[in-house]
């Protein structure tokens, strides 16, 4: 397996093809065929993206829903529990964390973190809001927190940025629409809602035209 050649679309598409099996019973099996089409890509799409990992499937039957399904979650590596901390608990980090996608088995939010004198200390849907101080501290007392979560103002961005990677996270998940800077060794996903608004509103243009 040769992941640090894998494309980071192969990768996304990993995602889908999981929300995919995700409704389909997982007693049946299902063609690379039968999965493309669902999918919208190809039956050669899907056995090149599955083949960057290994051998699946059963020649003449195809994929086991059910197998399919967990080898894709190991692949991801949710098929444990990953904690992520959450700095900035706005209006958008409070979103978040209503968000049943935030709380199932696969993802845990271990610690949420914020600036404001007048949050720190309260809680919300049972968690401590600590100070942004506290991060490296916290991440240094507790096991496997390498993941966090970024809803803080733009000009608190690149600050919190620094304080993670100090802290030794390795994955960031950015909701701030600025660029911010990472050193090597760390993976940043960058959430722009705004510019995306800005996308589909381009689309949404031309059908009206």
């Amino acid at each position: 397996m040769k992941q640090e050649k894998i494309s980071p679309r192969v990768i996304e598409r990993l995602t889908k093809y999981l929300r995919c099996l995700e409704n389909l019973n997982p007693e049946d099996y299902i063609s690379s065929e039968g999965l493309a089409e669902k999918m919208g890509f190809t039956a050669a799409q899907v056995r090149k993206d599955l083949s960057n990992f290994g051998e699946f499937g059963i020649r003449g039957k195809g994929y086991n829903i059910r197998k399919l399904h967990s080898d894709i979650e190991k692949i991801l590596g949710v098929n444990k529990t990953n904690n992520i901390i959450l700095v900035g608990v706005g209006r958008l980090g409070t979103a978040l964390l209503s968000e049943p996608e935030f709380t199932k088995e696969s993802f845990n939010i271990a610690g949420l973190f914020d600036k404001d004198e007048k949050k720190i200390g309260t809680e919300i849907m049972g968690k401590k809001i600590r100070d942004l101080k506290e991060i490296e501290h916290f991440t240094s007392s507790k096991e496997d927190i390498a993941m966090a979560i970024i809803t803080v103002p733009k000009m608190a961005a690149q600050e919190v940025c620094d304080v993670l990677v100090k802290a030794g996270i390795k994955a960031i998940l950015n909701f701030v629409p600025v660029k911010l800077d990472i050193p090597e060794g760390v993976v940043i996903e960058n959430i722009d809602l705004y510019g995306k608004l800005q996308e589909l509103n381009y689309w949404k243009e031309r059908k009206l035209k």
